[in-house]
């Protein structure tokens, strides 16, 4: 019967193709050693180029160096290539993360690691349909969406799971039956561990008092919401494609058309971007950081943010959305004299060339990157500084005040950036906010002897 199931297994989820180079991940426990015999006694069959590979944590001292000479014995037992590593004691501790968590990124990455070497294209993990329904109820326990529920994924690329619809008693069974050897992991009864109390605990008592089939349950109900999850992600997919609108450095989404979407297709546009940007961060997020994208994307204020993990920070800049490095803006306050005539160079924002001439211009008004002032009007003392709230300026062609805040709010200039956009001044006056708007003041008439034209160039370099 389980012989059967994995076949059926590794055949309708398409796991294997003839000549595939599979590398087996072993620990030496019932479940993968079984895996192992049973990927053996199919390997001449589809053409495999089987090999296996053990990873100790050395977290268990001579337990660990136990399982690793027995996985390296079945190895080359069955007259297959063996590659193993030993982690350095006490190094998963040093990672900054909890030990299970680090414990597992050092496994994968050395999984993926060896199969490089033995030019693998598969590797097949040892979970079976307990360990899915395990992860199911605690992901419930804690909460999770539909994608946490969905559970353990058979296949993603290059992992395989060929025992993950096979019942963990079934797999001891097939052990005891055909006299398959195998090693025990002590910590494995150890209830302390979350894992191991819902195995050992819960599991057996909602089996005794509320189903006696609760893990066969747990394992189809997680298939199914992966298959509604599936479409899901395909929905969100194509919507990504057309909301997404900048993605060098940081991830800009359109706010409107993402508003638009259904909120299931949103979430996962989101996780999307956040993935696109730092994976690690995507597998970090809470559903509480998800209702705070939406509220950032539905609310009201055109310069909302939230810190994300991994240091990651989602503002919104009136109708976009940005996913970037929460590096706050660390340009050190300037305050320059500009040069005229002369280049004058603010780190981070650009230069402003200043160049002075005879001849008027034939227009005054001109692109929001330059400026024409009347030099002898203006006189000496032109100097650049940041924004400060507070600061006022007489647009061009009025000769009442505007807070230069309410104009950088009208060009939806983004909060996080107001204080270091360079102003132009003389004195308390603002002359000019580069890009956005000129002042009134020392404007080019028909009096005007000498001319002075200022450039902004290669602004916010």
């Amino acid at each position: 019967m389980l012989e059967k199931t994995f076949r059926n297994t590794i055949k309708r989820l398409g796991m294997l193709r003839k000549g595939d180079a599979v590398l087996a991940a072993v620990s030496g426990g019932v479940d993968s050693i079984v895996m192992l015999r049973l990927l053996g006694s199919v390997k001449d069959e589809l053409g495999l180029k089987l090999s296996v590979c053990h990873l100790n944590h050395n977290m268990r001292g001579a337990e660990s160096r136990r399982d690793l000479e027995f996985v390296k014995k079945t190895a080359r037992g069955l007259g297959l290539k063996f590659i193993g590593k030993t982690l350095g004691k006490g190094s998963l501790v040093l990672k900054g993360k909890s030990l299970q968590e680090a414990a597992r990124e050092e496994r994968y990455a050395f999984f993926e690691a060896a199969a490089k070497k033995t030019g693998a294209g598969r590797i097949a993990l040892g979970h079976t349909l307990d360990d899915q329904a395990e992860t199911v109820l605690l992901r419930l326990l804690k909460g999770a969406s539909l994608s946490g529920l969905s559970g353990i994924p058979p296949v993603r690329a290059p992992f395989i799971r060929p025992l993950i619809e096979v019942k963990r008693e079934e797999i001891e069974r097939y052990a005891t039956d055909n006299g398959i050897d195998f090693v025990t992991d002590s910590t494995n009864k150890i209830p302390k561990y979350l894992r191991n109390s819902v195995r050992l605990s819960l599991i057996p008592f909602i089996e005794k008092n509320y189903n006696c089939s609760v893990k066969e349950t747990l394992a189809r109900t997680a298939s199914v919401l992966a298959v509604d999850n599936a479409f899901i992600i395909e929905a969100a997919r194509e919507a990504f494609d057309e909301v997404v609108v900048e993605s060098r450095g940081a991830v800009a989404i359109d706010r409107p058309r993402t508003a638009s979407l259904h909120r299931a297709v949103s979430s996962r546009v989101f996780l999307k971007a956040l993935g696109r940007f730092d994976p690690a961060s995507a597998s970090d997020l809470s559903s509480a950081h998800v209702e705070a994208f939406h509220a950032v994307v539905e609310g009201r204020s055109p310069s909302a943010s939230i810190k994300l993990p991994g240091g990651i920070v989602l503002r919104r800049e009136y109708d976009r959305v940005i996913i970037a490095r929460g590096t706050t803006d660390k340009r050190k306050p300037f305050e320059k004299i500009l040069k005229v005539p002369g280049r004058t160079v603010i780190p981070g924002c650009g230069a402003f060339v200043a160049e002075v001439s005879n001849k008027r211009p034939k227009s005054i008004v001109t692109g929001v990157d330059t400026i024409y002032l009347d030099l002898d009007e203006a006189g000496d003392g032109l100097f650049l500084r940041p924004f400060i709230p507070g600061d006022r300026i007489v647009p061009f062609g009025m000769t009442g005040h505007k807070k230069v805040k309410d104009i950088l709010i009208d060009a939806k200039a983004p909060r996080h950036t107001r204080q270091s956009i360079p102003l132009l001044l003389k004195g308390g006056d603002v002359i000019w906010v580069p890009g956005i708007k000129r002042s009134d003041l020392f404007r080019v008439t028909g009096r005007t002897v000498r001319v002075l034209k200022v450039e902004w160039v290669g602004r916010g370099g």
